[in-house]
């Protein structure tokens, strides 16, 4: 679509292209801090922290907690592998490079589940982008690696260009695959996987190549461009197990099964049809509590819990016949019992019974229940004829 200018030339309506910044996290964080050029890595440590020695179960809430206890927390990323277990290590990004300092401050040494982390600022092992390599996605299946050169040629000279066939292993898109990956695609007609890694002669055409706002068509598909990042070195490790828990047992499984005993609202649901009742007064007997829940439905038992003189302790628990009944009998909180205003809630466990250990006899002497039929005494049978 044209119209004519204020002066008589013809303009274009074109929409201006903006150029892909990438979806890998530290493509999106060049995106956000509108940088022209890649970062160094030596300066990694001025807004992120790295934490290692944190055991399986660590996991991102948990140090978005602790980490926020310090001012300017932006981000928390725990490495996983492809299973999303945890590597055992994390990222902290802070807003400045003081935050990220009083976070080494206080966090190095600190123990997490009896095992002490190690906090310090991230220093990477390798540059954060190729310096002279473009990654390039959605490639048409019938273009091939010089046409992909023909039309990368423009922003500077094209040293190689690797397309990582779709019958061989491949890498991360967006990093730069190995030369196992790539060695079988070099030159070969075959189909590929729709991506590619343009390496330049120069720096300067990294830079031209992922400014431009003109739209690159390939194939009838229009080419995203991004910066390429250095394929990692991948470590294949798992946190280790923690500490405050026995080591040779299944610790996820233990944990596992703890949650749910101390989940009350699990327990409820396993015992949908006991109330628990408290607030009661001293002198409420079963039969009182039994007649004030009757109006709800069938009561199967109720047990008002005693000391062992056989003194209330003031609650108690009521079990009937349906859930629905108990579902009920909730609506009885805050009523009276005897001029005591008594609370209900879901019990979050089942009625049980005191085990009968040991009774009293008639002149009170307590006894075991059990005969031997041994006794012992001075004189054992056994003597000597003198």
């Amino acid at each position: 679509f044209s119209e004519p200018a204020a002066d008589g030339e013809v303009t274009e309506d074109v929409d201006v292209v903006q150029p892909h910044k990438g979806s890998h996290y530290l493509q999106l964080r060049l995106s956000a801090e509108g940088a022209a050029a890649p970062p160094k890595p030596e300066i990694e440590g001025d807004h992120t922290v790295f934490v290692g020695g944190l055991d399986w179960s660590v996991d991102e809430p948990q140090l978005h907690r602790l980490f926020g206890e310090v001012e300017g927390l932006k981000e928390v990323r725990l490495v996983r592998d492809f299973l999303k277990r945890s590597k055992g290590y994390a990222y902290i990004d802070y807003d400045s490079k003081e935050h990220v300092a009083e976070a080494v401050k206080k966090f190095n040494g600190h123990e997490v589940n009896k095992r002490p982390m190690k906090v310090a600022p991230s220093l990477p092992t390798k540059p954060l982008f190729e310096p002279k390599t473009i990654f390039a996605k959605n490639i048409a299946p019938e273009v091939r690696e010089a046409d992909v050169r023909a039309a990368f040629a423009r922003f500077g000279e094209v040293a190689s260009v690797r397309m990582p066939s779709a019958a061989g292993s491949g890498g991360e898109q967006g990093a730069a695959p190995t030369e196992s990956a790539t060695a079988s695609s070099a030159g070969s007609s075959g189909p590929h996987k729709g991506y590619a890694y343009i390496e330049f002669t120069s720096q300067d055409a990294v830079e031209a190549a992922v400014a431009s706002k003109e739209e690159m068509t390939l194939g009838g598909r229009v080419v995203v461009v991004a910066r390429s990042i250095p394929m990692k070195d991948h470590r294949h490790q798992t946190a280790a197990g923690r500490k405050d828990m026995p080591q040779r047992v299944n610790q996820r499984a233990v944990l596992e099964a703890k949650q749910e005993r101390e989940d009350p609202v699990k327990q409820s649901i396993q015992h949908a049809t006991t109330v628990f009742v408290k607030n009661l007064a001293f002198d409420v007997t079963e039969d009182d509590l039994k007649k004030h829940f009757a109006s709800c439905g069938k009561v199967d038992q109720v047990l008002v819990c005693r000391n062992a003189t056989g003194r209330s302790r003031g609650f108690g628990f009521v079990e009937f016949a349906d859930a629905g009944d108990a579902q009920g009998a909730l609506l009885l909180a805050d009523s009276f019992l005897k001029d005591r205003e008594i609370v209900v809630c879901r019990s979050q466990r089942a009625i049980t019974q005191k085990k009968a250990g040991g009774g009293q006899g008639e002149d009170g002497a307590e006894g075991t229940g059990k005969s031997r039929g041994k006794g012992k005494g001075k004189d054992k049978g056994k003597g000597k004829d003198k």
